[in-house]
């Protein structure tokens, strides 16, 4: 049974509520949620390090202190863990299992007690279903609805759709999204994600004989009633380079994109920010704002800005909203380079580097109009990706950059950047204490927790420790 310690301390200037330390004796987290209902967190991991076959659910309270555990299935025939997801006092443990081209979707549900309501319950059956097929789940802002989807593999003259599992308060059902497409001209380019009243959005990508390069659409699906609302996303003499939306209470969403000037480049140079109105689901509010000098200057050279290129491989990940109605827009630039070699003994290899480079931050006010930018300047290289990019975590007065890199006079650490809501950058600096080269911190691991704390994973190797830390956000 993993044992919590709880310790106030500090990682360097950040406040620490709570710890969890797993020594090599115990096994570790393979999915980790917050407990809204408590302010705890739930864990599923193996029982123990030699009962790999056994996984188990761990319950936590807000100070990380141990409250139950409980087994939920045994890894026979093939099943395996898919999700965990935590809905007000329901605890939802998915998994799948596949036999030929069939995949079995099952649901285990437990209360924030550890009492168990079922076990192994087919939420639903996906025909010609492949392994790498991907199963993704997205929680609705308000964290009442959670969303369970999967796209299904039909005939490319078919209507596309989507399978899914839909959990809330007093509601827990599968269903199929049948989409107004044919499989063959849409691409889902964003997870499905459940709004505040359960229903369900999702961003595509079209594609038709008239054009190569496809047109956005965000759709929107009212379960109850089962129709689907769609709005092109689309402004003259602009090309969207992978949107971004977030949901608003009443049906609406926030629209927000990169552009280009040039069809089918994906050079950047400009922002566009919108709204999709709940009524009659259109698009309003229409801003769009070119890229500062300073911006461009940053990452092209002034021949290159004379000639009207953009920023190469910059992709917007987040759309956050301020207090006083306007918008964070953040993104990261990012790309693969590949490379072939051959060894000592006459045999090549192809091998992926995946590069990471700087944070890019627009704040937008309430009208659309560009207030500020700032730039996280940061270089990330690796063959594997898992521990490049960056963790972001937000509080009521900042937000938390947090992402691994090598400094000279400093070595390698997990380094911490903080933004505060008038544009100021903090310094980087080392965020773990004690952090080696050989420790690993877990970005994909990270969690906003409330409005006030977040969740970061970390080991350090030579203790043979895995460390969750609960911390304090301003």
């Amino acid at each position: 049974m993993p044992v919590a310690l709880l310790w106030w301390g500090v990682i360097w200037m950040q406040n620490v509520i709570a710890e969890l330390t797993l020594d090599r004796k115990q096994p570790r987290p393979i999915y980790t949620e917050y407990v809204q209902a408590d302010g705890g967190i739930v864990t599923l991991s193996h029982k123990t390090i030699t009962s790999v076959r056994t996984f188990t659910l761990h319950k936590y309270n807000a100070e990380l202190r141990h409250e139950w555990s409980q087994d939920i299935f045994e890894q026979t025939l093939g099943e395996e863990p898919l999700h965990l997801a935590v809905i007000e006092n329901q605890i939802w443990t998915f998994t799948q299992r596949s036999e030929g081209q069939k995949r079995y979707i099952y649901g285990y549900l437990l209360s924030t007690e550890g009492k168990v309501l079922f076990r192994q319950k087919l939420l639903f059956t996906v025909e010609s279903a492949s392994r790498t097929s991907k199963i993704e789940l997205k929680y609705a802002p308000n964290r009442k609805y959670a969303c369970l989807s999967f796209s299904v593999r039909v005939a490319s003259d078919s209507a596309d759709r989507i399978r899914f599992f839909l959990v809330g308060p007093d509601t827990a059902y599968a269903g199929e999204w049948i989409l107004p497409y044919r499989e063959k001209e849409l691409e889902i380019r964003r997870a499905i994600q459940p709004s505040h009243e359960g229903h369900l959005f999702a961003l595509g990508a079209v594609k038709s004989s008239e054009s190569p390069y496809p047109k956005y659409f965000l759709f929107r699906y009212v379960p109850e009633a089962n129709i689907t609302l769609s709005v092109p996303l689309e402004v003259e003499n602009l090309y969207l380079i992978e949107p971004t939306f977030r949901i608003e209470k009443g049906g609406g969403a926030r629209i927000a994109a990169f552009y280009s000037l040039k069809r089918g480049s994906e050079q950047v140079q400009g922002i566009l920010f919108a709204r999709v109105e709940s009524s009659g689901f259109f698009l309003s509010g229409i801003q769009k704002t070119p890229l500062p000098t300073e911006v461009l200057q940053r990452f092209l050279s002034e021949r290159q800005i004379a000639r009207g290129r953009g920023i190469p491989d910059l992709y917007l990940d987040h759309l956050i909203p301020r207090a006083d109605g306007g918008v964070l827009l953040i993104g990261e630039q990012f790309y693969i380079v590949t490379t072939t070699f051959r060894d000592f003994y006459g045999f090549w290899y192809t091998q992926d580097n995946y590069h990471y480079e700087d944070i890019v931050i627009f704040a937008i006010d309430s009208l659309g109009n560009l207030e500020w930018f700032r730039i996280i300047p940061k270089s990330q290289t690796g063959t594997m990706d898992t521990e490049l990019s960056y963790a972001l975590l937000v509080g009521g007065q900042k937000i938390y950059f947090l992402y691994r890199s090598y400094t000279r006079g400093m070595g390698t650490q997990v380094f911490l950047v903080t933004l505060d809501e008038k544009g100021n950058l903090s310094a980087p600096r080392p965020f773990i204490s004690g952090f080696r080269s050989s420790d690993a911190f877990y970005r994909k691991l990270a969690r906003q927790l409330n409005n006030t704390e977040g969740l970061i994973a970390y080991t350090r190797e030579r203790a043979g420790q895995f460390v969750l830390a609960r911390i304090e956000l301003e």
